[in-house]
């Protein structure tokens, strides 16, 4: 009976032990720890083992079969270790992303500046794996990471469009610096390592990189005519939390020029803006007022008038932009605050202006009226290719003057226009419009037209006057015979 209990007691262990080895996958997470101490302990015991056995080859105390056994046992649980190894450290890699910065930096254009942290493993049941007899196996880094930017259509809005981390080692943040090439709050940033892409959609932290306040212009170079103005489409993003408040201020303008800035939606002429957690842009639009009159000791016609738009902080406004002194850039930046350069070109403007001493002119069939005209230049830009012309009635002919070549700002020229009548016109009233017409910097410049009034007399009969005038005379000699005569008596 008790042999009989014995043997049943063996079968039943000899049960437990195979289905144990057969419920036992190294690869299930429950198992990794125990397996890498398993097969730790094995490779430590095979390798003891063989440093003895090859004490012994080299004494010759036992045979090269022996020892290549020992070598052969000794690889295959280095290897197994190795497995071990690599299955626990990278079975799953894991990358995190520990910050996204959205700034401004120094050139005025929108950067992003990712923060990266390698959590994956390395460690087992608290310490680190001993690898020093695994000469180039790292469980501690990760090597040759991917790194993008996307929006929301999967296209690449980042320069560089792919950045390279080489090595990341654990639990070490590396950082990647990107040039936004479209600006937006949320962007999707996707990492490819260790056979592995990852796809992560983020919100943008708002960063302090040059300037508190982030500001955008449509457009940085405007022309405008004197006396006309230019409006320049601004935005503005807070990229401080300290700071809510701002003043805006134009500064390096001419004392000539005036500015105001007007809100896009109210319309309202203001001269700060605030941020709130539920306002985090603001579109204002500048508007620059150039002058009437021209003064060259302000400014040059056709030259680029370059000023700044800021935002200042409103713990700072008091300390400063109080005076008409000019601002550089470096300045402007070492004071912290947000600004943006632009420019302004002043044009000159073309008035071209025409007279004339007489708009009325009486001539007969055939004759001609010269007409005297004087044409100047009223404006500030000079005027080029200057023409004189007339629309007359039908059959009537207009000789018109040379061409003007130049004609400078405040500049006139005397012409005369020449009207010829047909020979068979009829007696009465007649309209000639009379215009001119330039170019100033390629731009067609018209006058107004003036209107010259005609008057067509009847043709005098040459042989009727001469009857005339002889029995006008012949009745002059008659008249004074006869007083002659009558005297005498």
């Amino acid at each position: 009976m008790n042999k009989l209990s014995l043997l049943l007691f063996l079968v039943i262990c000899s049960c437990v032990s195979v289905i144990s080895q057969m419920l036992y996958n190294p690869n299930d997470e429950r198992f990794k720890s125990l397996y890498l101490e398993k097969v730790e302990s094995d490779y430590t015991l095979q390798k003891e083992e063989f440093n003895r056995q090859r004490t012994l080859n080299e004494k010759q105390l036992i045979s090269q079969r022996e020892f290549n056994e020992s070598e052969a046992r000794f690889r295959t649980a280095r290897i197994t270790y190795q497995q071990a190894i690599l299955s626990l450290a990278f079975e799953q890699p894991h990358i995190m992303i520990e910050s996204a910065i959205k700034y401004q930096g120094a050139d005025g254009k929108k950067r992003v500046k990712l923060t990266f942290r390698n959590t994956t493993g390395g460690f087992t049941a608290g310490k680190k794996i001993d690898l020093t007899d695994f000469e180039g196996l790292r469980t501690d880094q990760i090597s040759n990471v991917y790194v993008s930017l996307l929006n929301d259509q999967k296209g690449i809005i980042s320069q560089p469009y792919e950045a390279k981390i080489t090595s990341m080692p654990y639990n070490r943040p590396v950082s990647v610096d990107f040039l936004l090439l479209q600006d937006l709050d949320n962007v999707t940033v996707k990492t490819v390592y260790a056979e592995t892409s990852e796809e992560k959609k983020i919100l943008l932290q708002r960063g302090t990189g040059a300037a508190n306040v982030l500001i955008t212009p449509k457009q940085f170079s405007q022309e405008a005519d004197l006396g006309s103005s230019a409006v320049y489409a601004l935005t503005f993003e807070p990229y401080s939390v300290m700071d809510r408040a701002y003043r805006l201020a134009a500064l390096n303008l001419p004392r000539q020029i005036t500015y105001d800035f007007i809100e896009a939606q109210t319309n309202a002429r203001i001269s700060q803006i605030q941020f709130s957690q539920d306002i985090s842009t603001r579109n204002i639009s500048l508007i620059i007022y150039l002058p009437e009159q021209y003064d060259s000791s302000s400014f040059v016609i056709d030259r680029p008038v370059v000023f700044f738009a800021v935002a200042i902080p409103e713990s700072q406004s008091d300390e400063w932009a109080k005076d008409d002194r000019r601002y550089a850039v470096n300045e402007l930046q070492r004071l912290n605050v947000g600004y943006v350069q632009l420019e302004v070109i002043p044009r000159g403007i073309a008035r071209l202006e025409m007279r004339a001493t007489n708009f009325y002119h009486e001539l007969k069939p055939g004759e001609k009226a010269e007409v005297k005209l004087t044409v100047s230049n009223d404006g500030t830009r000079a005027l080029n290719k200057i023409k004189v012309f007339a629309s007359v009635p039908v059959e009537w002919v207009a000789i018109t003057p040379e061409p003007i070549d130049l004609l400078a700002p405040g500049r006139s020229w005397n012409v005369l226009l020449t009207l010829v009548a047909p020979e068979n016109v009829n007696v009465g009233d007649y309209e000639a419009t009379v215009k001119t017409e330039a170019f100033s910097s390629n731009r067609k410049i018209e006058s107004e037209g003036k209107k010259l009034h005609l008057h067509v007399l009847a043709a005098s009969n040459m042989f009727m006057k001469t009857i005339l005038i002889i029995l006008l005379c012949s009745g002059l000699v008659g008249l004074i015979v006869f007083v002659i005569r009558f005297s005498r008596r």
